[in-house]
């Protein structure tokens, strides 16, 4: 093929070709089509004409050498039998008469007779008739007589041919077959070319003219002419493409118009177009932002500067696509949030320019800010909230294992506070938790942090103290002092001065030893000592403190003992109506130890709650109670008594909760509807659309939800009206003194006037005394649970209870 390629007919149909190929990208007006073609057509004859060639060509070859090696092969069995005589007799004369005559065949270059030792009895040569291949065929010369059983050798013959005439004889046959394929592909390439011109390229020119005159924005004048062929059915696609496509530029002048997205058109760093809507957000009047370096919608800062070369480097070494959210710059200085969007109309031409989608984000923005916000700062005081208190203080940690330096954790809770609150006012109770707020700011420094953990309790965390203890103390100490005296500052409220004191617990750190839950006990319990000491002073966390977490350690593995040893018993308190009807039960947990006697529940349930026994206590009293009620349903004074079991956050947000819930109803037969659960307004801090979801679950198996303690918590009321509760429970601490406190019977009726706009029932708890019975009446509320009734008993005396009241009912 390559010997075939570099032929001399060949380089003459290459260059007419070319030369014709040329010709043709000069006249035409489609010169790239044209020759494209011209090239595509010629290579379509060229090809299977150069297959054909070279597998003839190549069988050729093969011919003539198998022929070469045919007759080399005779000639030396011929030339051997001729010799083998001569040769066994050492006749040299004779082998020299025949070794001549066989070098007659002008391809014979070279014979050479040998003994049956190889040594040469006879050579001859003419080295003029190399000319090309040589060829070497060696024949044994072997006699045969009947006077001996076996062949005799009587010597070897050497000839040496040479291939020359026959490789003439190729390249002759060779440049024939080109003229011929020249020929061929001369006169097809005229009539194809001729039937190009005529069918293709002319109509092809009307059609390019026409394309050019669509592309530069002449759709007005449709094509008039038509073909009944592909062409024609081109032209007629291209014509109705012409009007699609002034459709779509008026439908797209529309959009642009109209639409609430700012959208650009940048070509070479120039803005080519701009919407209106963009020309109202940059603060442009219309068509003012034409010729404008798109660098203009950027600001003219160092980040701004960043954030353009960020975009353009995307746009350039990228996909072709940028996105990111950023401040741009308005013609009247002002800024302003937007969603970016950057796309190219071409990434394989990035010259065809791109496309900028700007959205106005400010309002979104400003709502994100403002949930961040909401998220991890107090509304109120504006001070970081638990969340971020709890963040900061694990970063000052982690620096100080870094630094070697020590901190500090101040824990502060205002006096009194609560008293102050009821007679002022929550009002001024809020406008003093500002002023408070404020003012440990302003004693402490910018690096270090303030926040509000909730109601009337602050948090200060300070760093880099020193390296010593000591040292750090001292500095510790002073840094309380101050905040005691600002504190103890008058604060002035709405025309009225009044006095407030801190009790202040102080904690050091030094490294990440101690968790964050470690030390806000360590300071809530130095705080607690100085409330102890008499308020108004600061104590540090001291050994007796550490006394205290051995003790409550010591608690813990007693609660964990008790748990594995059925320790804990339920008792049950009376929930009734009216004058003393009993409809149900609350369930009390209590602690019977062996050794420290009756637990009160105030000293054991917090400590299951921060150790997480709370979960498998809560699961041992709901599964109790639900036994307790499968056995009353089987008696018919009992039967239609109901179970309330306080259900604690962290249980309420296991995440099996709900079936945990239904496989211990299946599994003691409880009947769903008499089974009440009892969560607390801290639940619904967090996550109110899994509380939601968990409450709506199993309120359609048919278990009924009460709010406890209604009132002392944060909850809010957009959240309320969204749970599927039964009731609401008016805490014992409004009960305590309604009969004297204005707030308290205030609040009571609110309660029973929200749980009635709610169409739920309401629940006093802590009712003690008959005059407290009669005023909840009065206000509406007809359910009560107390003291006035009943403790809280065990099951059997609960169970005689009951029948008692039922006998003195009826």
């Amino acid at each position: 093929m390559r010997s075939l390629l570099k032929s001399k007919p060949l380089r003459h149909i290459a260059s007419a070709l070319r030369r014709a190929a040329g010709r043709l990208h000069e006249r035409s007006s489609l010169r790239r089509l044209s020759s494209g073609l011209l090239l595509t057509m010629a290579a379509g004859l060229l090809v299977p004409a150069l297959v054909g060639v070279t597998a003839l060509t190549e069988l050729r070859q093969k011919q003539i050498d198998q022929e070469l090696v045919d007759k080399l092969e005779n000639t030396a069995v011929l030339l051997g039998s001729s010799l083998v005589v001569p040769a066994w007799n050492y006749d040299i004369q004779g082998m020299t008469r025949i070794t001549e005559a066989a070098m007659l065949d002008p391809q014979v270059v070279r014979i050479t007779v040998r003994d049956p030792a190889s040594a040469p009895l006879v050579s001859v040569e003419q080295p003029e008739r190399r000319r090309g291949r040589s060829v070497v065929q060696r024949q044994d010369m072997r006699l045969s007589g009947q006077v001996i059983d076996k062949t005799e050798v009587a010597g070897s013959v050497e000839i040496e041919f040479d291939d020359s005439l026959a490789q003439q004889q190729f390249k002759n046959d060779r440049q024939v077959y080109a003229f011929i394929l020249l020929g061929q592909l001369l006169l097809s390439l005229g009539l194809m070319l001729a039937a190009l011109h005529l069918w293709v390229l002319k109509p092809l020119t009307s059609l390019s003219a026409f394309s050019s005159r669509v592309a530069g924005g002449d759709f007005e004048h449709p094509l008039d002419w038509s073909r009944p062929d592909e062409i024609g059915r081109l032209a007629l696609q291209m014509d109705k493409m012409r009007a699609d496509l002034k459709t779509s530029f008026a439908e797209q002048r529309a959009i642009l118009t109209n639409i609430e997205l700012g959208v650009i058109f940048e070509r070479g760093g120039l803005i080519q177009l701009a919407s209106r809507q963009a020309e109202r957000s940059f603060g442009h009047p219309p068509g003012f932002m034409s010729g404008l370096p798109i660098l203009a919608i950027y600001p003219e800062d160092a980040r701004a500067g960043i954030a353009s070369a960020r975009a353009m480097a995307a746009i350039a070494t990228g996909d072709g696509r940028h996105e990111e959210e950023l401040m741009l710059h308005r013609r009247d200085g002002s800024q302003f949030w937007a969603h970016l969007r950057v796309r190219q109309l071409d990434p394989a031409q990035p010259q065809a320019g791109c496309i900028w989608v700007i959205e106005d984000i400010s309002a979104r923005k400003a709502v994100e800010d403002e949930v961040n916000r909401l998220a991890f700062y107090d509304p109120l005081t504006q001070l970081p909230n638990r969340r971020l208190l709890r963040d900061r203080l694990a970063q000052a940690l982690a620096a100080s294992a870094r630094s070697g330096m020590h901190g500090a954790l101040i824990f502060i809770d205002l006096d009194n506070f609560k008293s102050l609150n009821d007679t002022l006012g929550h009002a001024r109770g809020d406008q003093l938790l500002k002023l408070v707020g404020q003012r440990l700011t302003h004693c402490v420094r910018e690096s270090d942090t303030v926040a509000r953990l909730g109601g009337d309790e602050f948090v200060v965390i300070v760093q880099d103290l020193g390296a010593r203890l000591d040292e750090c103390a001292t500095q510790a100490e002073g840094v309380g002092e101050k905040i005691l005296d600002a504190l103890n500052q008058p604060y002035p409220l709405d025309g009225h001065v009044r006095h407030s004191t801190p009790s202040i617990g102080i904690t050091l750190f030094a490294d990440d030893r101690d968790s964050v839950d470690d030390l806000l006990k360590e300071a809530d319990m130095a705080m607690y000592q100085a409330k102890t000491a008499g308020r108004n002073t600061l104590r540090f966390f001291d050994a007796d403190m550490q006394a205290m977490l051995v003790q409550r350690a010591a608690l813990e593995e007693d609660m964990r003992e008790s748990m594995r040893l059925s320790h804990f018993l339920l008792h049950y308190q009376p929930q009734v109506v009216g004058s003393g009807r009993i409809t149900g039960a609350e369930v009390l947990l209590r602690w019977p130890h062996p050794l420290r006697g009756l637990v009160p529940p105030a000293e054991f349930i917090p400590l299951a709650e921060d150790t997480n026994l709370i979960t498998a206590l809560g699961h041992w009293v709901l599964e109790t109670a639900c036994k307790t009620l499968a056995d009353w349903s089987a008696q018919d004074d009992m039967k239609h008594l109901s179970v309330s079991v306080n259900v604690s956050a962290r249980q309420f947000r296991q995440p099996h909760f709900v079936a945990e819930v239904m496989s211990i109803l299946e599994r003691t037969g409880a009947d769903p509807h008499l089974l009440k659960l009892e969560l607390t307004e801290s639940l619904l801090v967090e996550d109110v659309e899994d509380i939601v979801a968990k409450m709506s679950a199993l309120k359609s198996r048919g278990v009924g939800f009460s709010l406890d303690d209604f009132g002392t918590g944060y909850s809010s009321l957009a959240h309320l009206k969204r749970l599927p509760l039964d009731q609401l429970k008016i805490d014992q601490s409004f009960v305590r003194d309604i009969l004297t406190d204005p707030n308290d019977l205030a609040i009571g009726r609110m309660v029973v006037a929200l749980a009635d706009s709610l169409g739920l029932t309401v629940i006093a708890e802590g009712v003690e005394l008959a005059a407290q019975r009669e005023l909840l009446a009065q206000i509406g509320c007809d359910a009560y649970q107390g003291y006035l009734f009943s403790r809280p008993l065990p099951r059997e005396p609960f169970e005689a209870c009951c029948r008692a009241a039922r006998q003195a009912v009826a």
